[in-house]
């Protein structure tokens, strides 16, 4: 799509509106170095785009064939994936017969391994009836430990109990003093006359009708900056907006040349088609084709025989 229509804001106008001026620089100091006896250089730009062309058809070539080569690569990979398959077979089938051959002699010996546990459960029941008896009196000895160590608490908690009720009383009693302390009466009156100062001993010291008086004449001292400021800002913005229209009138102008330019880009693209046309007449290129035409048809017949 062509042509849109963009609308800038302030900071995209004049970060372009500065690259056109740098750009338009840079052309006027081409001119002046020109005039004052300066060599043309296109002759060595038409050399540099004949070099640049002929890198380009090299790239282009080494490129398809790392392209070649990783495909070669690939169908390689493939095949030695698909021989190891076919040699991993061939040990599965070693293995299952090996471990039939484990399971037979591993039931042989679970079979032993059962009798000899029979035999030896039957001679732990007889030793675990003695020693529930063992047990039976041990849990009467634990709970006559623990019917002493419940009373001798019980009676330090008695005591404890009877000490902070003492506390809690004495502390009631201070608290009831001191409410009725703060529950008497106290009678303050005092005349302000707004005209005396603190009488602090301050030279600075002023009545509050004086504070009032400067603190009007702040206000208006502040009302007056803040208009000036206001206009300064008025002044500022359309400073600023005649800027911006006259940085427009150079974008456009710049936008036109940029139109040729996107002709000689074209060129390029077409000189690009015709270096890739000429990389697939490579002698490496066609070798490596043929490779991988090979390896993709062994490739195939093995996955067949898989």
């Amino acid at each position: 799509i062509d042509n849109i229509p963009i609308k800038l804001n302030a900071a995209a106008i004049l970060r372009e509106g500065a690259l056109y001026q740098r750009k338009m620089e840079q052309d006027l100091k081409r001119t002046e170095n020109l005039l004052q006896g300066a060599r043309d250089p296109s002759e060595f730009l038409e050399w540099q785009k004949q070099m640049r062309e002929k890198d380009l058809e090299e790239q282009l070539a080494e490129i398809e064939c790392r392209r070649l080569q990783g495909k070669l690569s690939y169908e390689e990979a493939v095949l030695a994936h698909q021989n190891v398959i076919q040699q991993n077979k061939k040990k599965a089938e070693l293995i299952r017969e090996e471990k039939a051959e484990l399971m037979h002699q591993y039931a042989e010996k679970r079979l032993q391994e059962q009798k000899e546990m029979r035999e030896l459960v039957e001679q732990v029941v007889e030793g675990h009836k003695n020693a529930k008896q063992a047990k039976i009196k041990l849990q009467k000895y634990k709970q006559q430990i623990v019917q002493e160590v419940c009373e001798e608490n019980r009676e330090l908690l008695q005591q404890a109990l009877e000490e902070e009720e003492e506390k809690l009383k004495k502390r009631y009693e201070l608290i009831q003093q001191i409410r009725f302390i703060e529950s008497l009466p106290t009678v303050r009156h005092k005349v302000v006359d707004l005209t005396e100062t603190g009488g602090h001993g301050l030279i600075c010291e002023m009545s509050i009708v004086e504070l009032r008086e400067r603190l009007a004449l702040l206000r208006e001292a502040q009302k007056a900056a803040e208009e000036e400021r206001r206009e300064q800002i008025i002044h500022e913005k359309q400073a600023k907006e005649q800027l911006l229209l006259d940085k427009l009138d150079q974008i456009s102008l710049f936008r036109a040349q940029l139109g040729r330019a996107a002709a000689l880009k074209q060129e390029e693209k077409k000189i690009k088609s015709q270096c890739r046309d000429r990389h697939m007449k490579d002698e490496r290129i066609l070798n490596l084709q043929k490779k991988v035409a090979e390896k993709t048809m062994e490739r195939k017949k093995q996955a067949d025989l898989l």
